[in-house]
């Protein structure tokens, strides 16, 4: 499925600094994306851990518990 109108841009993604946590990944989310930033839901996902299912203006965005993310496009 492809996001018409992303509000992350695979060029902003490459740009993200390297995240220690969830907890440092959202607050960067939230300080950088304001209103647009939603937060959502976890579950536990074997082998990798709680993930969060958040968003930005509808684009999801997927937060692992050590500060991975992956970006819907």
């Amino acid at each position: 499925m492809t996001y018409f109108g992303l509000a992350i841009s695979r060029e902003d993604e490459a740009n993200f600094p390297e995240f220690n946590s969830y907890v440092e990944a959202r607050e960067y989310f939230k300080n950088r994306y304001g209103d647009k930033y939603n937060y959502g839901d976890w579950e536990y996902v074997d082998f990798v851990g709680k993930v969060y299912f958040d968003d930005v203006d509808g684009q999801p965005v997927q937060i692992v518990e050590d500060g991975s993310i992956h970006v819907v496009y």
